[in-house]
């Protein structure tokens, strides 16, 4: 049995898949297997998927009708058997030795969650941004998971794909079943749960996962339904935080910040959407009368 699973999800992503799939079966680390979701794509993707699958064992694919990325997940997550999984989305690349880099940490200490940094990388231009999520490695548990916590609600850890996560940990997040359709925000709850449910983890200053920036405009896709879910994840994201002991006046001005950006986010995306003036206007006024938009202008 594998130690590592690396969960794929896969929608429409034929341009890029060989290079992510090329990616993870080129690792310097070869005890893994790679569970992959086509998630109802309508392009080649599921083809190359297959094609690939024939030609190295470690791959598994499964084939579903287009349900988003969270079900997708937890479709590769149930179908996976790793102690540890690492989450890469079907456009993106990682370093030949993200594996191998891993598992030295984990031979170190018996760590449920390990973190490394972002690099994203515009499809277009090439430009490169590493987004950092600390100034140096180092161990995080119960005497600092407070600096976790700011860290997380300032957002420089809420990619899911930045993390290789114990498995008995990574499957929680699927418990909050009425997450499971939501679309925005997704990565930063299942990375809270992960973060709240860790009693030790490892923060590598180095970013190893490549994030391909593509362009996709949040106007077209972020609506109200989503908004709605998001603003629920936070305030539950809240409750964990308090039940694990850290919901302090400065963790709570974080907290409060970040709602902000979830609600200053939606209302730039309708002011950008394509609504006439008058239904630009009802969506505002729902947005106001919502319990995030007071805590976001308290």
């Amino acid at each position: 049995m594998p130690k590592y699973s690396v969960l794929v999800t896969v929608y429409n992503s034929e341009k890029f898949l060989a290079e992510c799939l090329g990616s993870i079966l080129g690792q310097t680390y070869v005890d893994f297997e790679v569970v992959v979701v086509d998630d109802g794509s309508t392009d080649s993707s599921g083809k190359i998927c297959d094609e690939f699958a024939a030609n190295d064992s470690r791959i598994k694919v499964v084939h579903k009708m287009n349900e988003g990325v969270n079900i997708a997940r937890k479709t590769a997550f149930e179908n996976s058997v790793g102690e540890y999984i690492f989450t890469v989305d079907g456009d993106d690349i990682v370093d030949a030795d993200m594996i191998e880099t891993v598992d030295g940490i984990l031979k170190k200490d018996n760590y449920d969650l390990v973190m490394f940094d972002l690099l994203i990388f515009d499809n277009e231009t090439g430009e490169i941004t590493v987004k950092k999520a600390a100034e140096q490695s180092r161990l995080y548990d119960r005497k600092n998971k407070k600096e976790l916590y700011l860290i997380l609600l300032n957002r420089c850890i809420n990619s899911l794909c930045t993390k290789c996560c114990r498995r008995e940990i990574y499957g929680k997040a699927f418990d909050y079943k009425n997450y499971l359709a939501m679309c925005h925000g997704e990565d930063w709850f299942q990375s809270a749960v992960q973060v709240c449910e860790m009693e030790k983890g490892y923060y590598l200053q180095r970013p190893m996962y490549r994030y391909r920036n593509i362009g996709t405009s949040l106007s077209h896709s972020y609506d109200l339904d989503s908004f709605r879910l998001n603003s629920a994840s936070i305030f539950d994201v809240k409750d964990m935080i308090v039940r694990d002991g850290y919901f302090d006046s400065e963790v709570e001005a974080m907290w409060k910040a970040y709602a902000r950006k979830v609600v200053n986010t939606l209302l730039l995306a309708i002011s950008d959407s394509d609504m006439s003036l008058k239904e630009k206007i009802g969506t505002v006024k729902s947005v106001t009368d919502t319990d995030i938009y007071r805590i976001a202008v308290s």
